[in-house]
């Protein structure tokens, strides 16, 4: 028990350390790439705003808090999840977990991105060379969770994150860890997480060569291979603290309320409250909000900004329904205020065996 004692309190500090030493201001904004990891999976907590980051169990917190895992009702759960992202881009989510004892829980992830068709473009053809081409992103994870104590729960992942376009590809490895402790007021929980964290990423492949002639060369020179080197490019690590609190109004109904900080490293920090309110555990209704504080931008004014140029999304919204009993079954929905583009909607499928 001290020494599991000793390695959460060794985790926390490494955790909270970590937002000192990736804390990013306004003039890193979009320095970080792999930006495919910030998009949310997962209509029940993206319908928070990812507010749930001290709450969520189960397989939907393998994206938000992989330590949640281990509190999975059911010994194997699976999760499909389909998005229309912003810019008509579509994500789609597959996630199954396992309990493995004493051991703990074991989780498996997959997200695939689907851009359509682009046309491809040339510096000679400016207009479009009459060809298309689709750039192919997947993330690959394996999470791992356990009970530490009765109270307090950890967990990590591990993904594969693959970006292909045309000749061109980057692959990387990126880790999550997360923390979770229940405590003794009333059900107050408390939740801490670090994603993204890992090495630098960077593009090589046929694309980056270019045909050309070399410069002080005589004329009717044969054309030359020049290779353009890519800089690489880190990982949108973020940190996330979180609080949440049931409240019961009678048998019947219940209300979750939650808050988590965000603090970004290639962006702004963010601020996000929700709720979620549930009639005899089977029908569910979510809303939250996120601001983004603004700052660290020259000749630019600081405070919070929510749908607009500086921070996309505003308010969000949800419902969730449970059906069965022998083979539980959830079915939930989110919508997402966007700025400039569609507003985003989620829908999951999440079935326990």
């Amino acid at each position: 028990m001290k020494y599991k004692g000793f390695l959460v309190i060794t985790l926390v500090c490494v955790l909270l350390l970590s937002a000192h030493i990736f804390a990013g201001t306004g003039k890193r904004i979009a320095t970080a790439g792999a930006t495919e990891l910030l998009i949310p999976v997962g209509a029940r907590s993206t319908a928070l705003a990812g507010a749930s980051v001290a709450g969520v169990g189960g397989i939907d917190a393998i994206y938000w808090n992989p330590a949640g895992v281990a509190l999975a009702d059911q010994n194997t759960e699976a999760l499909f999840s389909y998005q229309n992202w912003i810019g008509d881009i579509n994500v789609t989510y597959l996630a199954a977990t396992s309990k493995l004892g004493a051991i703990g829980s074991l989780g498996l992830s997959v997200k695939t991105l689907n851009f359509g068709d682009i046309m491809e473009t040339t510096v000679a053809n400016p207009e479009g060379t009459g060809s298309t081409f689709s750039p192919s992103y997947l993330t690959l994870g394996v999470t791992y969770s356990r009970k530490m104590t009765d109270r307090i729960l950890f967990g990590a992942t591990a993904k594969m994150v693959s970006e292909k376009i045309m000749g061109t590809a980057a692959t990387g490895v990126g880790f999550d860890f997360g923390l979770q402790y229940v405590s003794p007021l009333g059900g107050l929980k408390l939740g801490v997480v670090l994603t993204n964290f890992g090495a630098d990423m960077k593009f090589d492949g046929s694309n980056l060569e270019v045909r050309t002639v070399l410069p002080g060369t005589e004329a009717g020179t044969t054309l030359s291979s020049v290779a353009i080197p890519p800089a690489s490019f880190d990982l949108p690590s973020q940190l996330k603290i979180g609080v949440s609190y049931p409240v019961q109004f009678g048998q019947d109904m219940g209300l979750d309320v939650m808050g988590t900080f965000v603090n970004n490293a290639y962006s702004f920090d963010q601020y996000i409250v929700g709720a979620e309110f549930d009639f005899r555990n089977a029908v569910f209704f979510r809303a939250a909000y996120a601001l983004a504080y603004k700052e660290g931008l020259e000749d630019q004014s600081e405070g919070f900004v929510s749908a607009n140029e500086d921070f996309l999304f505003g308010p969000s919204f949800g419902l969730g329904l449970k059906l069965g009993k022998s083979v539980p079954i959830a079915l939930d929905y989110a919508y997402q205020v966007t700025e400039f583009f569609n507003d985003a909607q989620w829908l999951s499928l999440t079935v326990g065996f």
